[in-house]
Formats: C-alpha cells, structure tokens, sequence
C-alpha cells in the first residue's frame, strides 16, 4: 500500500512540473517551487530551475552571449561563426535549423535555450520530456541588452551581466560620439540574395545600426510599407531618384548568386554607373556575420565599419 501511494505521489509531482513549465509564460512573478523561479525576458515570463547545471543553447550567438556573463553550455551547434577555441571543441548538435534532438535528449539537460524564430517547433518534445525550454525573441541589436541581462539572471551571474553591458554601451557610445556633429550621410540599405535585391528599414540590422549613427535612410521617406516589415521591394529607378550619397548592401546567400541577381537588377544597367554613390566609391558589400545577422556584443565594431566606409572616420571602440 505505501509503495502504490509513493508511486502515485511521483506520478502526480511529475504532472504538475509538466503542467508548470508548459504554462510558464503566463504565470505570476513568484517562485513556484524550491527548484523552479520565474524569470521575464522582453514581457514574458518563464519557469527555469533556480541554479541550473546543465544548458543547452540551440544557436552559437546565444551560447556567444551565455559565455559572456561566465555561464556554460554542454553543446554547440553547426555555423560558419567563428567561436572562440573551448566553445569550438564543444559537442555539435547539428545544424541551428535542425537540431539533433537524440543527441540533445543525450546530454540530460536542467534547461534549454533556442530561437522563437527557429526552434518553437522543439518545444512538445522538450516538454515530454520534462526539461524547461525558453525559446527566446533575439533579432536586432536592440534584443542585446535584455538578453545579456536575461542570462545573467538565469545563471546567478547578475553583477557580471551588469560589467558586461556597461562595456557594451560604452563602446557604442564611442562610436556615436565620433560622427557627433558631423552631416548626416543619405545612406541606402539594400539586401541581396539570389532571388532578389531589396531594401532594409528599421526592423532590419544594418538600418538599424544606421538609425543607431544618426544616418539618413533614404527609403523610409517613401512610407507605405508593412510597419513590421524587415525589407521592402526598391528599384533602381526608385534608388536612382533618391541618389543616396552612400549604398550599404547586405549580403544573404552564395556570393556568384548575390552578384547575379545585382547585375540582373542593378549593376548592368547604365543607370547603376550614374549614381553618386558609384561614382564616389561609396558602395560597400557588408558581411552577413554582422551585417545580416545579429552581431551581438561585436556591434559597437560593426558600427565602426559603418562609420569608417560612411565617413571615412576611423574608430575604435
């Protein structure tokens, strides 16, 4: 009798941290349990064990920013990112895109961290099998600072969060504070893929660097477009009448691909040679590292770029 009631008593402890960790981002922002506490990252909030041991994170910029603030991670996955040589010679899950989830379930996790974006569909066999899972909304720079800061919540490692972002924002601020003064630059922010070029707004991470510079993206002065949209359609007729001073493109796919579709949309027509921008020198090829994706604590040096290729002001952050 005493055995069928402690098997009863696991069975239903288990169903409760079940039911806990999938409802957690609705929750109140109190401690549920001795092992489980309630943390809020960008206005939601997840269960996550107290002082976890052994994370897992699904993308190389998140396991980037965990080693940040002195937390660890049991894996790495597959990227052309370049990783310092002890978070290279971590195990591989495979591919961001598609994680290997028998090698994930493998390594006995206490907490796991992805991408909304690219891992949610992860999250009913990571819940089957009991373990917390926070699939985390990080896209443009402006995510760096919560993140950084989430994380050093969820390791205990908050005054190192804190040391790490003050070095952040003090760089970026020494970038700003080279252009201070200076003219803005009318700047264009193409994106070019295999399929086709089109424009950057502000939801994007180069023009969103440049908002960050005080530049003057001269496509968001058409308006009309999608207020969430990352890129809109833009033609060479359309750049030719705004004849920005500076062209920015971000890169996106096989560099024969990108200059293919360039040269069918842009840079075989006569009208490319007769922008300003061409005839000045000022259109700069960006790479997809920083330019495409979030580059994370190296932005204040991807603003730096931009800076030197838009004005020719050479910074250090």
């Amino acid at each position: 009798m005493k055995n069928k009631y402690l098997k009863t008593l696991a069975l239903a402890t288990a169903a409760f941290c079940t039911v806990a960790l999938a409802g957690c981002g609705k929750t109140a922002d109190t401690t549920t349990s001795s092992s489980l506490h309630v943390v809020t990252y960008e206005n939601q909030q997840y269960q996550v064990p107290t002082s976890p041991q052994r994370i897992v994170t699904l993308s190389n910029s998140l396991l980037s920013m965990l080693n940040a603030v002195d937390g660890t991670s049991l894996a790495r996955v597959d990227s052309t990112e370049k990783l310092p040589e002890k978070l290279q010679a971590l195990p591989s899950l495979g591919h961001e895109a598609n994680i290997n989830m028998e090698q994930l379930l493998s390594l006995k996790p206490d907490l796991v961290l992805g991408l909304s974006n690219q891992h949610s569909k992860l999250s009913g066999q990571l819940e089957g099998a009991h373990i917390p899972f926070v699939p985390l909304n990080y896209n443009g720079i402006a995510d760096n600072v919560p993140l950084i800061t989430f994380l050093g919540e969820i390791t205990n490692h908050q005054d190192k969060a804190k040391e790490v972002i003050a070095t952040y924002n003090k760089r970026i601020e020494t970038v700003q504070a080279a252009v201070k003064g200076v003219t803005p630059v009318r700047v264009a922010v193409l994106r070019a893929t295999g399929e086709a070029v089109t424009a950057e707004t502000d939801n994007a991470i180069t023009a969103s660097m440049v908002k960050l510079l005080g530049m003057d993206n001269v496509v968001l002065k058409h308006g009309g477009f999608d207020k969430n949209a990352k890129t809109v359609p833009y033609s060479l007729e359309t750049l030719a009448a705004d004849d920005p001073d500076v062209i920015f493109i971000s890169t996106m796919g096989k560099k024969d691909e990108i200059q293919a579709t360039m040269a069918k949309e842009m840079t075989n027509n006569p009208a490319w040679q007769n922008l300003k921008a061409v005839k000045n020198g000022k259109v700069f090829y960006l790479p997809s590292n920083w330019f495409l994706l979030n580059p994370g604590l190296q932005t204040p040096d991807a603003l730096a770029v931009l800076v030197k290729d838009a004005y020719g002001i050479t910074v250090k952050p």
